[in-house]
């Protein structure tokens, strides 16, 4: 038998992860800079960048597709479907990706992988039915990354507001603010598309948000970039600008 220490302190130390996108005035991206050019702080306290790179890191993402009802007007699961293909088909070969869709609860179609031919067919065999469980699905996308060193992040295709197939409740088990304390906990980036009209207008199911803050809040505050499209042609746009993102980055790290 051995005595109790006393007078034992414990100090837990991580190493945070950064991804830096940096753009000059027209858009371009800019990866000539070096260690020296950025300044990183934690609660207005500068900290040592322990590791600094300008090469392209293996991105693990998560494809979360909203299949609710709605997204049955205008064939605009169909124009969906063709966008996030076109982005599986853009992933370098040591990037992966899981499928999610969601409308009434969130549906694991495809687990995570690098395989664009197993990417596929998930996509394609999503149907246009039920109601919308946003936050659900939100935190079932940070489940499937937990724990996963490196870059992660959630790829958001969403048209509407959560709430029941019938309108009358919300869709989710969960809440707004659930949701976007899960994604800042895992340190995941959301990048969403909101696809609709005037969603910048339209409020949540509780009045207190509209659709277009939410997802601006959930891709802001999570280091990621909201994209909002009204005509589901331009959809592919869109995901073309997320991959191009993920592709022009630089990683800081600091314990």
């Amino acid at each position: 038998t051995t005595p109790a220490s006393t007078g034992v302190e414990r100090a837990r130390v991580t190493l945070v992860q950064v991804y830096a996108t940096v753009r000059d005035q027209q858009g371009g991206h800019i990866m000539d800079l070096d260690r020296k050019d950025f300044t990183v702080l934690e609660s207005g306290r500068p900290q040592e960048i322990a590791v600094f790179s300008a090469e392209r890191k293996p991105a693990n993402l998560v494809l979360l597709l909203d299949t609710s009802t709605s997204m049955k007007q205008d064939e605009k699961l169909d124009t969906a479907q063709r966008a996030a293909i076109g982005f599986v088909e853009a992933l370098e070969p040591d990037d992966s990706a899981a499928l999610l869709a969601f409308s009434d609860v969130p549906r694991m179609l495809q687990e995570r992988t690098s395989s664009k031919e197993a990417l596929r067919p998930a996509i394609l065999s999503t149907e246009a039915k039920g109601g919308t469980a946003l936050y659900d699905a939100i935190l079932a996308a940070v489940e499937l990354l937990k724990g996963i060193e490196g870059k992660k992040a959630i790829i958001l295709l969403s048209d509407g507001r959560d709430e029941s197939v019938d309108g009358l409740g919300p869709g989710s088990a969960h809440t707004f603010e659930e949701a976007l304390d899960a994604v800042l906990r895992s340190e995941t980036a959301i990048y969403a598309i909101g696809t609709g009209e005037k969603l910048e207008e339209q409020p949540d199911f509780d009045h207190r948000h509209t659709l277009g803050e939410i997802l601006e809040t959930l891709s802001s505050r999570s280091g990621g970039r909201a994209y909002f499209v009204r005509k589901a042609g331009k959809l592919g746009g869109a995901y073309r600008r997320i991959e191009d993102e993920l592709r022009h980055q630089y990683t800081l790290a600091y314990y």
